[in-house]
């Protein structure tokens, strides 16, 4: 509730005053026609045993953050963990200047860059989705995704050019949203599509932005184009089907509260899941079947953020004694002090993939071992 009551206020003022307010209107975000090749949405990292994710979520940057200060923090995060893979699900801005957009890009490419040298070439990358915020800001629409485009390039061109963003976007394609590219984690980048082994296939997915109810504006939710988009992606980007699909987006689905109540009502909920959940899941305006439609897209874990005052992993239908009915629910950690927040609940989260079966991936061992939420990171944002 406080967050919707934060929200709208956000909104009647931007509705008002920024360049982004057409972002609101109930109204399909992108106006081109085409259609290119699943394969156009398609990047790959090389995958290594205990491959390690880190989940930046709700920065929030804007024009009255201290940013540099705030950036700090980030690289003290990235050279703690040394990630082969950094991941914003959203809400990266608010209210912010083109200046603190090209800020945080660049300051992520320069710590990419960084590691993968101290690495000796084991590729450092990163890659965001956007929030209901993002576009909030003293710029155009694509603007975002004009500066992530700038740090993308071909595969194996990452260290000649010093670009270091997994990142896709077609401004004129017919999908909803300005994210809907995915990262295969495989054996070998030089195998074509027909030979390679995909471990993990990651979705870097846009929830969107809000929904216009007729009196006021609900959360959105991935529509029904981005969704048939991830099946197609499944069933024609790779010969292998044998992989992990993760999906990484803002707004949490509607089952994310269903996996909640589950458990609180479970009497030993440490067999359910682990973390902190001080808010109901501030989920999309109506239920489309988002989940069922990424579980056919071979999708088995869901991260997002949106909801502050939680973080935490679930297991979903965690009764079932099907893998096909159960799933991982994953909350990023609050990474910032900007808007509101709970002070023992900031700091990020990371993910270390191994190479399990489905089976043995949606497990509270997994979780337990592989799922890590770095929480209480107040005191680092005292000169903010």
């Amino acid at each position: 509730m406080m967050k919707k009551i934060m929200a709208i206020g956000l909104i009647c003022a931007a509705l008002l005053s920024l360049a982004g307010c057409s972002a609101y209107r109930d109204v399909p975000h992108d106006t081109g026609k085409n259609s290119y090749p699943v394969s156009e949405y398609r990047t790959t990292m090389q995958y290594y045993e205990d491959f390690k994710i880190l989940q930046i979520a709700d920065l929030h940057l804007g024009i009255e953050t201290n940013v540099g200060h705030q950036l700090e923090i980030l690289k003290d995060s990235i050279r703690t963990e040394e990630p082969d893979l950094i991941i914003l699900t959203g809400d990266n801005f608010m209210y912010a200047s083109k200046g603190v957009v090209k800020s945080l890009i660049s300051a992520l490419n320069q710590e990419c860059a960084a590691l993968t040298a101290a690495r000796g070439g084991r590729l450092t990358k990163f890659t965001m989705t956007f929030g209901n915020h993002d576009n909030q800001g003293d710029y155009s629409r694509y603007y975002i995704n004009d500066v992530m485009s700038t740090y993308a390039t071909v595969d194996g061109r990452e260290i000649a050019e010093q670009k270091f963003a997994a990142f896709v976007d077609f401004e004129d394609d017919n999908l909803f949203g300005l994210t809907n590219f995915y990262i295969d984690l495989v054996d070998d980048r030089a195998k074509d599509s027909d030979t390679v082994d995909v471990k993990y296939r990651v979705h870097i997915i846009d929830s969107n932005t809000y929904h216009f109810n007729g009196t006021d504006y609900d959360y959105d939710v991935i529509r029904t184009e981005q969704l048939e988009h991830a099946v197609n992606v499944y069933e024609q980007a790779t010969a292998d089907k044998d992989y992990i699909g993760l999906a990484f987006f803002h707004i949490p689905l509607h089952e994310f509260q269903d996996a909640y109540e589950e458990f609180q009502r479970a009497e030993d909920p440490s067999l359910l899941g682990q973390g902190e959940f001080r808010e109901d899941a501030l989920h999309g305006y109506r239920n489309n079947g988002s989940y069922a439609k990424l579980r056919e897209a071979n999708v088995v874990a869901f991260f997002c953020g949106h909801d502050h005052i939680n973080y935490g992993d679930f297991i979903y239908r965690a009764n079932s004694e099907a893998v096909s009915d159960r799933a991982i629910f994953s909350y990023g950690v609050k990474s910032t002090n900007q808007l509101y927040h709970d002070t023992d609940m900031i700091g990020y989260k990371t993910i270390t993939l191994k190479d399990l079966t489905a089976s043995d991936f949606v497990t509270m061992e997994n979780i337990r071992e592989n799922f890590k939420n770095f929480t209480g990171g107040y005191s680092r944002y005292e000169n903010d």
